[in-house]
């Protein structure tokens, strides 16, 4: 699964048009220094847009300089020197996101032997009133509530 990045305030502008085949954006000079910088297994969402009627949703995937590589979607559109390039959040990037449920209850102590179902998650343990809250791997702490 992707891991999402974000970042504030992250937009520029294209300094070169781009087809409907480009996948590689060059960014006005500094602009790139804005914008998360994705490792393997990460990425952030951005938008170009021109107007409000044309615009474009992409994955970018890596970032090196003014240079942003993305994944297009599946209706790619081309765009002229200066279009606006934004980092937003939209449903792709928030669809995830992992839901926190109800609470997990355990009957015995989880630390060292109960994987996690999400980093920090808490769980009950019922025979001895205590709360656990996940740390790292199969590492659980003791809450004091």
């Amino acid at each position: 699964m992707t891991e999402y990045l974000f970042a504030n305030n992250a937009a520029g502008a294209l300094n070169t048009a781009i087809g409907t085949g480009d996948t590689l954006l060059v960014l006005e000079s500094g602009d790139g220094a804005l914008f998360p910088s994705p490792g393997a297994g990460e990425a952030f969402r951005l938008i170009v847009f021109e107007s409000a009627s044309v615009f474009e949703w992409m994955t970018c995937t890596g970032v090196s300089g003014d240079s942003l590589t993305v994944t297009r979607s599946a209706s790619p559109l081309s765009f002229n020197i200066g279009a606006s390039v934004e980092h937003r959040i939209d449903d792709e990037a928030l669809e995830n996101f992992l839901q926190k449920g109800t609470d997990r209850i355990v009957t015995s102590d989880p630390d060292g032997s109960l994987a996690a179902s999400y980093f920090g998650e808490e769980v009950y343990q019922s025979v001895t009133g205590v709360w656990f809250k996940h740390t790292t791997g199969t590492e659980w702490k003791e809450m004091n509530i």
